[in-house]
Parts: structure tokens; C-alpha cells; sequence
């Protein structure tokens, strides 16, 4: 579970591999969260194919427990591959 703190920015990691065609997508996010964005960070081996993680930046407005809903999908395909749920502990 991540801890954060209401009003300050916090981050998620999973690990990806967009050169697949896949990527993370936040599904919904609950009253009070905000996406302030996301980025790729590559791999630090010079591995073809290696995946790295895909970093989300998001904010909390109040205290509370929070589950994140997030879906790995190719943009062009209507149902995700996989579903990751990230529990939240907001302070």
C-alpha cells in the first residue's frame, strides 16, 4: 500500500514494456484525484526488448483510503490485457 499526503503530489510505478503496444491507463479516478501526468522511464540495461516502468503523477485532494484502478491496453484494442488495482492510504 502507498502512503501519500492530501494536497501533494504522489506517484504510482508499474512496470512496462510500450514497445509491445501496450500501456498503462488509469481507468477512472476517484472524487478528488487528479492525474497531473505520466511518463516512461526506460530501462537502465541496453537490452532489446527490456521493459521499464510507466510513472503517474497524481494528487489527492482530501485524506482517505483511495483504490486505483489501472488497465494495460493497446490504444487500438477495446478490452485491456491486464487490470491492476493500487490501495492508496492518503494522510
Amino acid at each position: 500500500m502507498l502512503k501519500a499526503s492530501a494536497g501533494k503530489p504522489f506517484q504510482v510505478e508499474l512496470a512496462a514494456t510500450p514497445t509491445t503496444g501496450y500501456a498503462w491507463e488509469l481507468a477512472a479516478a476517484p472524487d478528488g484525484v487528479q492525474l497531473l501526468g505520466s511518463h516512461f522511464t526506460p530501462p537502465t540495461s541496453a537490452v532489446p526488448g527490456a521493459g521499464g516502468t510507466q510513472v503517474f503523477e497524481l494528487q489527492a485532494a482530501r485524506p482517505g483510503h483511495l483504490s486505483l484502478q489501472f488497465v494495460l491496453k493497446r490504444s487500438w484494442e477495446p478490452e485491456p490485457a491486464r487490470r491492476e488495482t493500487v490501495e492508496v492510504e492518503v494522510g
